[in-house]
């Protein structure tokens, strides 16, 4: 128990201490290098035997890709061959394909695979010989399935990957591990092309048993090992899962890290991951590689334990070496121990010796000083303490008595240091205050004595002092109080005198003093004005004289009763002496006057303030006549289909005022009136910048009323047409008043524009109509024509039958167009043109016609004109322009300059004679364009250099 005792918290021994802490020290510093050590070296063992991995699976996985690309190798070799092969010899290619499986016995089959006819075009005469299908096919499969070599046409090739997928990518594929006749198996091909078409395949077989046996020999470190996987995760190889191969994925683990590692795989990446081997139950590292020939992953797979066996038997060499390091270091800190705490244990025991002389009474004691020179200042400095401490004790005891014996000026005399001083200090500041105490609390009773109560105690003490000053404080207090209390009646008795005395020479108010029967003692001098009575006269009358509303008796009772009441207000009507009447006002209050009690009032005439009333409840009528009739127009107003608003002049329009009847398009009246919603906010985009014009234009105004239509949202995001009413004010002071009111028109819009639709369809339907009339019209001139046999009379119904062709176009375009008023001229001359050529066919000469019109769009009124005066001058220029040439030319140009139209027709042709004026002429075709041309009030000028051009100027008819 005595050694449990000593090793507790604190009173461990020194030597104890040095000994553990010494050894804690070197413990934490070498376990911490230790673990840092190990840590390091261990990290690098663990990436060094990482990377040994990787590299490990990198390398097979090359060799892997190797073998692949060396069998496609054999693969386009073969393809390539067939492609420059140009004998056809069927016999030929199946000795090229024997060869091949003889030179590389790790391929199970070789062969060729042509699309029908494409090899030699003689497939018919080979159907069901040995080697071919009833195709009769060039399809030689060469394999050793059965053991020794032999041929038979290949299977599937119409649906299965190994023919679909080079015809299709036109590219070598790998296709994924099957099955065929038994064996697990994989396939290598190559498109065969013929002057760049595809024309069969090229192709060989490798058994995968052949991989696997390769794979299954594979060793990582001990027991690691080896297999191969497709894309998909199918299992190619594995030395302990045979029966898996070909059948299952690594999905069918159903763990979740070998799921992850499939999904990689399936992406064509690489990496590595840590999990429990279903084959093995150890803890694995698995690194997984992609193949780049081929969809295929090498997954290498070695046990943890194996891979860092190295880092954990150098762990456990550095932790040998560190317990021997600790306990070395044990021995050497009890050493070192035992030779500090020897003298300390002696120097104790001599301070020992000095408490319990100290404890008797005996302070005359020292410490002994001959001890080792580095323990030496210890016992100087308790001598030194000692020799401190006893002065200050013998000093205040001094001052204590003294103190007591009444002498307040006794002081400490010795130079104190620390707390000692603290102690003289505190003992010098109680002599000081018990010294002021007596002589403030002396000072205020002489002032008492001498009637003096201001001077009040400034010096309270502490404790039983405070008490003591406390008392004489309450006493002149007190004594205080009570005469400061007899002066404030005084004055107070001289300041109700004086308020009296004004209050009754009061210039506003009438005042009477009377006694409780009325009799009047005293009135002022506006009473005496008021009544029309004298000072005198007054003082001989009573209440009941001036009162005419109520009996004398009554009056004096109403007059006790209001005396009572906080608020003693009583209207009556006085007469004065003259006999007219007028209202007034009694305030009543009972008050002493030369000892007995007396009633004073004072009198207010509320004539005014009657007829104010008066003015007052006639407007309050009135008031309440307009808002009945206020409320009965806003109910008229909110039950209407009419939304009354009030804007301010503001960007982006703020509302001031809207009646509630908003809530018909989904808003309510706190929407607008809280600024969360502007009134440009609800307006339509497409409408909001011509809005925003429209208003600002009158600003400037006086007084303006506007009116237009425009669409806005509802609250649901609906959009609806309105018809807005708006008064803008502009007052003296500047600031502009907007309100108006909006109506929702969408019905009315919808309205117009389905009897817009309906009139576009009417119209598109009569310019139809009238197309087909003038069709029908010009299919009647063509059949009149077919009637005569002279020339003259046929070229004129064909001019005739030209005419109304240019017309009807007309009412085609118009028919076609969006807007059914306009017609897009462009189009309409190029057809124009298009017919009169197919009108005027040449067989033997070649007339071109050339059009270079703007974008032009022409109302009806000058399309038509316009188009007959083109179909006249271009008909005139092929009938008569080019009768010995065997080409030409025809332009027709529309331009527009500053508001104007130009329209030019020529010709390279033999031009007009010099004899004849085309303004003045019995051609019908030319009379008709200078009339047509006075219809669009336009202009005409020919010219005849180099073939015949007519330029028509004129404006658009509106």
């Amino acid at each position: 128990m005595k050694t449990l005792h000593m090793f507790k918290p604190g009173r461990m021994p020194i030597k104890a201490k040095l000994t553990l802490y010494i050894v804690i020290g070197v413990f934490l510093v070498l376990a911490a290098s230790t673990a840092v050590s190990i840590s390091t070296v261990i990290a690098q063992e663990r990436e060094l035997a990482y990377q040994q991995s990787v590299e490990m699976g990198r390398h097979y996985a090359n060799q892997f890709d190797g073998d692949m690309k060396a069998n496609m190798a054999i693969a386009n070799t073969l393809a390539r061959t067939m492609e420059m092969y140009q004998s056809a010899d069927r016999e030929e290619v199946n000795n090229i394909l024997e060869n091949v499986l003889e030179e590389y016995p790790s391929l199970t089959g070789v062969y060729v695979g042509y699309e029908e006819n494409a090899f030699d075009n003689r497939d018919s005469e080979y159907a069901g010989t040995p080697g071919h299908d009833q195709t009769g096919r060039f399809v030689p499969y060469w394999n050793t399935i059965n053991g020794p070599i032999s041929v038979e046409p290949l299977v599937f090739y119409d649906e299965q990957d190994y023919y679909q997928l080079p015809e299709k990518t036109k590219m070598s594929v790998v296709t994924e591990p099957y099955f065929y006749q038994g064996i697990f198996m994989v396939s290598f091909d190559s498109p065969i092309f013929r002057d760049g078409e595809f024309v069969g395949i090229a192709g060989v077989d490798v058994s995968l048993e052949y991989i696997d046996e390769e794979v299954s020999d594979i060793r990582a470190f001990d027991t690691g090992y080896a297999f191969v996987t497709g894309n998909t995760g199918i299992i190619v190889s594995h030395p302990e899962y045979k029966d898996r191969m070909g059948t299952q994925t690594l999905y069918d683990f159903d763990i979740p890290e070998i799921s992850e590692a499939a999904d990689d795989i399936r992406e064509g990446k690489g990496g590595s991951l840590e999990t429990v081997d279903p084959a093995t139950g150890k803890e694995v590292v698995m690194f997984y590689e992609p193949v780049k020939t081929g969809n295929y992953s090498f997954v290498l797979v070695v046990p943890k334990e194996e891979m860092y066996a190295g880092a954990t038997y150098l762990r456990n060499r550095l932790m040998v070496i560190s317990a021997i390091s600790i306990a070395f270091m044990a021995a050497i800190s009890y050493l070192i121990a035992v030779s500090i705490t020897t003298p300390i244990n002696n120097i104790v025991n001599n301070f020992r010796d000095i408490a319990n002389d100290a404890v008797n009474g005996k302070l005359d004691t020292r410490a002994e000083t001959d001890v080792e020179w580095d323990f030496r200042e210890i016992p100087a400095g308790l001598n030194d303490i000692l020799e401190a401490v006893i002065a200050p004790m013998r000093e205040t005891i001094r001052v204590t008595n003294a103190l007591a014996k009444g002498e307040l000026e006794a002081r400490t005399k010795l130079e104190l240091k620390g707390e000692f001083k603290q102690l003289g200090d505190t003992l010098d500041d109680f002599a000081d205050s018990l010294n002021d105490i007596v002589a403030d609390s002396t000072k205020v009773l002489t002032a008492i004595q001498k009637n003096d109560f201001s001077r009040s105690v400034s010096v309270h003490g502490e404790g039983d002092f405070k008490i003591l000053t406390h008392g004489i404080e309450e006493t002149r207090h007190s004594l205080s109080v009570a005469i400061s209390e007899q002066k404030r009646a005084e004055k107070a008795l001289r300041d109700s005198e004086r308020k009296f005395r004004i209050l009754f020479e009061s210039p506003n108010d009438a005042i009477y003093l009377h006694d409780l029967q009325g009799r009047f003692i005293e009135v002022n001098e506006v009473a005496c004005e008021r009544m029309g009575y004298t000072h005198a006269e007054f003082l001989t009358m009573t209440q009941m004289d001036l009162d005419v509303s109520y009996s004398g008796r009554d009056l004096l009772r109403r007059i006790r009763m209001l005396c009572k009441l906080k608020s003693n207000l009583l209207e009556t009507v006085h007469m004065r002496k003259d006999g007219s009447t007028f209202p007034v006002e009694l305030s009543s209050r009972i008050v002493k006057y030369e000892g007995n009690n007396a009633v004073i009032t004072i009198v207010r005439d509320i004539s005014k303030r009657k007829q104010t009333e008066k003015a007052l409840t006639q407007y309050a009528e009135e008031l309440k006549h307009s808002n009945e009739l206020k409320e009965e127009m806003e109910n008229i107003i909110n039950h209407s289909p009419v939304i009354v608003f009030k804007w301010k002049a503001e960007k982006e329009w703020p509302v001031e005022f809207v009646s509630r009847n908003v809530e018909q398009i989904g808003y309510s009246v706190e929407d607008f009136t809280s600024n969360r919603i502007n009134y440009a906010d609800i307006v339509h985009p497409d409408d909001s910048h011509r809005t925003h014009l429209h208003l600002s234009r009158y600003y400037h105004a006086r007084s303006t009323e506007l009116n237009w239509e425009y669409r806005i949202f509802t609250k649901a995001g609906d959009i609806r047409w309105v018809d807005e009413r708006t008064l803008i004010y502009r007052h003296h002071d500047g600031s502009i008043t907007i309100q108006g009111i909006i109506l929702d028109i969408t019905e009315r819009k919808e309205a117009e524009e389905a009897l817009l639709q309906t009139e576009k369809i009417r119209k598109k339907e009569i310019h139809h109509r009238v197309k087909n009339n003038l069709q029908v019209i010009s299919s009647l001139l063509y059949l009149a024509s077919e009637n005569f046999k002279d020339n003259d009379v046929i070229e004129a119904f064909m001019d005739s039958r030209n005419r109304v062709r240019s017309m009807a176009l007309i009412h085609e375009e118009l028919y076609q167009s969006k807007d059914m008023s306009s017609i897009d001229f462009a189009d309409y001359t190029e057809n124009l043109l298009k017919y009169l050529s197919g009108s005027y066919g040449f067989d033997d000469k070649n007339i071109k016609l050339d059009s270079d019109i703007d974008d032009v769009y022409l109302g009806v009124d000058t399309a038509v004109p316009l188009g007959m005066i083109i179909n006249e001058l271009v008909s005139n220029s092929l009938k008569h322009a080019f009768n010995n040439a065997e080409h030409g030319t025809i332009n027709v140009d529309l331009k527009v300059q500053n508001s104007r139209f130009i329209l030019k027709v020529r010709d390279n042709g033999v031009g007009l004679p010099p004899d004849i004026d085309f303004r003045d002429t019995e051609s019908l075709g030319l009379q008709l364009v200078t009339t047509l041309v006075d219809q669009i009030d336009g202009s005409i000028e020919l010219a005849t250099n180099n073939g015949t051009e007519f330029t028509i100027i004129f404006n658009e008819v509106k």
